[in-house]
């Protein structure tokens, strides 16, 4: 199951204010903007099944994620067939960056439990670059 361009979004929403990944201690307070424009980013949630598929080598997602809950694997898939994980993905991770900058993406993600992610739109990213800078790199740092 690919989630790559799913719109059934989880009814089940956590306002920006609330995240459940604000109290962990790699995350810093907003600024009253800042949080202005991520609830604005955000989409909604989506659920994704242990196997699921949320983003696929060799192509674009419109969309970024944050997982709330879960945990996923970034992996390449090797001339052979073979699999090599890249990394594992967990609460307060992002997923999807990289297409941004290359394009299209350069790995895929593979739930490996069940998963919650927070969904962003890609197309807000270019604003949060230029019109809250300090955001935009600590999420990209």
């Amino acid at each position: 199951m690919s989630v790559q361009n799913n719109s059934a979004f989880s009814s089940r929403q956590y306002p920006c204010e609330n995240c459940p990944l604000r109290p962990l201690p790699i995350f810093r307070d907003f600024e009253k903007q800042e949080l202005a424009f991520i609830s604005k980013f955000k989409k909604g949630e989506l659920a994704v099944e242990k196997g699921g598929t949320v983003l696929v080598e060799g192509s674009h997602s419109a969309h970024l994620y944050t997982v709330l809950s879960g945990w996923a694997f970034r992996y390449k898939l090797l001339l052979d067939g073979r699999r090599q994980i890249l990394n594992y993905l967990m609460p307060g991770d992002l997923i999807g960056l990289q297409g941004s900058v290359m394009g299209e993406m350069q790995h895929s993600v593979e739930a490996l439990s069940p998963m919650l992610l927070c969904v962003f739109e890609r197309e807000y990213l270019h604003e949060l670059y230029r019109n809250h800078p300090g955001l935009a790199y600590d999420i990209s740092w």
